[in-house]
Parts: structure tokens; C-alpha cells; sequence
């Protein structure tokens, strides 16, 4: 499967930051946290994301 585009990261990533109370600050981590759980998707299924909810 081809790599997660920019628009499927940005918007898991602001469904995460929003999930997360719309903590500031925190863009790159909510970034990061979605293109890995948007790769794992397609070789993994079955993982369960985590949101920051710190």
C-alpha cells in the first residue's frame, strides 16, 4: 500500500489534536503521531491507535 498523502495526515492529525482537548503547541507530535498510525494501517490493522490526551 502507498504511503499515507499529506491531506490523510492532516486531517488524522487534527482529529487527534481535537480528541486531545486542542492542546497548543503540540502540531508536530499530533503529526508524527498520525502518519505512523496511518502507516501501520496497511501493515497492521489490527493496532490500536493512542491518542494524547495528557
Amino acid at each position: 500500500m502507498p504511503s499515507p498523502t499529506q491531506e490523510q495526515i492532516s486531517i488524522r492529525a487534527h482529529e487527534l489534536w481535537e480528541a486531545a482537548g486542542h492542546p497548543e503547541g503540540r502540531e508536530d507530535e499530533f503529526w508524527h503521531q498520525a502518519e505512523r498510525e496511518l502507516k501501520n494501517d496497511s501493515t497492521n490493522p489490527d493496532e490500536k491507535s493512542e491518542t494524547f490526551l495528557e
